[in-house]
């Protein structure tokens, strides 16, 4: 089968990063080498529903493509579960953050992750069930999984704006959008939102825009992710806010080749953040 993820695609597997992106439905894998250009290989697979043996799933998909078992140089793990929210970072360590999110969603049981955000004011919290997570460690190794926000808020966090205007980033897929929040240092907002057109993806940008009065003139809007939907919403955008430009692509990752444009712009980005 010529997608799968066979040991004999990668000569050498000590010298590549291996970065994952586990969501609700889907699996992200890209794996590229540290040394030599143009080496990026990437890969999405279907996992089940919720409720419908997604673990099971998860653990066939890596299990049916042997290149995953391999032993990589790192390998980088975003969670996407849903359930990810923003702590004050006064709040303390993880016990505390943990406290929080436990408060929010009394009925969780699993493990809490806790991730940086590169900013003064905030860290990220999100659920991970614990079968899933015993699952990670017994099968790669030194995996530390990141919430799917992280990297995002970390990458442009590091990166100054203009001046004292906020910046608003979104990230795009084709069902959702993470959104992103900075005034200087401080992380103002971290979501993300399921949609089912990019006009709904339009509505939420613009409500998240009211509800932190954000300057249509003064405060830009960054553009990432599905260049579909980027396409389509831009025009839109354009017609209430003064500046919306696209994300530039990084350029440290233009290196790893041409399939790291169609990679998920926030686990592509998520070894630029260590």
């Amino acid at each position: 089968m010529e997608d799968v993820l066979d040991k004999n695609l990668v000569s050498d597997t000590s010298i590549c990063n291996l970065l994952l992106r586990i969501g609700k439905n889907r699996l992200d894998v890209a794996i590229y080498s540290v040394v030599h250009d143009n080496s990026l290989i990437y890969r999405t697979f279907a996992l089940g529903q919720e409720g419908e043996g997604e673990l099971r799933s998860l653990e066939n998909v890596v299990y049916d493509n042997p290149l995953l078992l391999s032993e990589f140089r790192r390998t980088f793990c975003l969670i996407d579960t849903g359930d990810a929210m923003a702590v004050p970072a006064e709040a303390g360590g993880p016990e505390e953050a943990a406290l929080i999110f436990r408060a929010a969603h009394p009925g969780f049981e699993g493990e809490i992750l806790t991730s940086p955000t590169a900013t003064r004011n905030a860290i990220l919290v999100a659920g991970v069930p614990t079968e899933l997570a015993g699952f990670l460690r017994r099968t790669f190794h030194g995996i530390s999984p990141v919430c799917h926000l992280s990297p995002l808020s970390r990458y442009f966090a590091s990166r100054p704006g203009r001046g004292n205007s906020n910046r608003m980033i979104c990230n795009f897929r084709p069902d959702a959008m993470d959104a992103i929040v900075l005034h200087g240092t401080d992380l103002l907002l971290a979501n993300t939102f399921s949609y089912k057109s990019p006009m709904d993806a339009a509505y939420y940008i613009m409500a998240v825009r009211n509800a932190l009065h954000l300057d249509a003139s003064a405060d830009e809007l960054l553009l990432a992710g599905s260049q579909a939907v980027r396409n389509e919403i831009t025009p839109l955008l354009r017609r209430f806010i003064g500046r919306v430009m696209p994300v530039i692509f990084p350029p440290q990752m233009f290196r790893t080749g041409k399939e790291s444009l169609h990679t998920p712009f926030d686990l592509i980005i998520a070894p630029i953040c260590e």
